[in-house]
């Protein structure tokens, strides 16, 4: 019987979906208005909220003669949830196996750059087939899913929930960060199916973690990223004098280290976007507080941003500002599951997973016991 990730039915978890990103992605399609349907990339564990919230929402299909689930795509590392979200989907080609980070930022060797297209990959495996080393064999199954990937996009949604910090500890500290810097490439250019479809405007939601052991190698790029920053604006510098009482940047990680990160981090998927000719708006900056499996307290946090392409050069620093301002961030606080919020939340809820077990029904799979 498979697992389900432990908090897909935490209370706080849903709201962040019903009234912090539910809104942006309706908002997204009224704007489309109906001309094409709506294109996602996720990473969703097996339980599926969200591509089951969304088909509950019309926003997504699912055809109800073979249950295909239209237009949505997802990426996955651990083989057994592969399978079983795969299977949910009933689509061809929806899913990725392996880690986003490593596919998204995969880099030709001197082997793997004699072989361009799916076709000359696909047409290696056949001339040679086992005979092909295995280490050689990774390698071009690798550049066989990026070049997969990519031609999925762009999209008009992408839900990247990463579970772990935005920064994580070296080696590839940047990797989360780099692996956004490549969807905001890809999203500009037109769809390689024969729509040629192409994206003036999107949303990605980045979820991430924070907590006491946040690496020290990180608060050093924040750190950079801060003085940068008043460097460029002095509106910026004025308001970092502000909330701090003076201009020692170097202190505040210790003074107030959660405040430090949610001023920081934003800026640097802004500055991405900027590179890219995407002007950035956080549309939601919100996160929660929870209690690990060792007792130890961690902060999960939410970016909602709305990217558009503009003809100008972009600015990224309203965006760098606006993570700055204390009040743009909410927090989701406790919910009682008795009290009218939690009752409302659990009806939701469980009109969301009713929807998915009977997908699961169709599929063979195990239901999500109602929450």
């Amino acid at each position: 019987m498979p697992t389900f990730e432990k908090w897909w039915d935490d209370l706080k978890k849903h709201r962040k979906r019903v009234e912090c990103w539910l809104p942006h992605w309706k908002r997204i399609a009224e704007e489309n208005g109906g001309r094409r349907p709506i294109r996602y990339f996720t990473l969703c564990a097996n339980s599926m909220i969200d591509v089951f919230m969304l088909v509950r929402e019309g926003l997504l299909t699912l055809d109800p003669a073979n249950g295909a689930i239209e237009w949505v795509r997802f990426c996955e590392y651990d083989f057994e949830q592969y399978n079983e979200i795969r299977d949910m989907i009933s689509r061809e080609g929806a899913g990725f196996f392996g880690r986003l980070e490593k596919l998204f930022l995969f880099k030709d060797d001197d082997d793997t750059a004699q072989f361009p297209t799916l076709d000359s990959i696909d047409l290696e495996f056949e001339t040679f087939g086992e005979s092909i080393p295995a280490e050689r064999a990774e390698q071009l199954r690798m550049k066989r899913l990026n070049l997969e990937i990519r031609a999925t996009f762009p999209y008009d949604c992408i839900n990247l929930d990463f579970c772990q910090y935005y920064y994580p500890r070296p080696p590839g500290m940047l990797e989360i960060n780099e692996t956004v810097g490549r969807v905001l490439d890809w999203q500009r250019m037109p769809s390689a199916d024969n729509k040629g479809i192409e994206i003036n405007q999107f949303l990605l939601t980045v979820t991430c973690r924070h907590d006491s052991g946040f690496p020290p190698e990180a608060v050093n790029r924040l750190r950079e990223l801060v003085r940068n920053n008043c460097g460029r604006s002095e509106s910026y510098r004025k308001l970092v004098h502000q909330i701090l009482g003076d201009d020692r940047i170097d202190e505040w990680p210790v003074r107030d280290p959660k405040g430090f990160f949610f001023s920081g981090w934003p800026k640097d998927i802004a500055h991405s976007a900027t590179e890219r000719g995407w002007e950035t708006e956080i549309l939601d900056y919100v996160y929660y507080e929870r209690i690990g499996d060792d007792g130890n307290p961690y902060i999960i946090v939410c970016l909602v941003l709305r990217f558009v392409r503009v003809p100008r050069q972009p600015d990224y620093m309203p965006a760098a500002l606006f993570a700055l301002h204390s009040e743009n961030r909410k927090v989701i606080p406790e919910v009682e599951r008795n009290s009218v919020d939690g009752e409302r939340l659990l009806t939701d809820l469980r009109e969301v997973v009713t929807l998915r077990n009977a997908q699961a029904a169709r599929r063979h799979r195990d239901p999500l016991p109602l929450p």
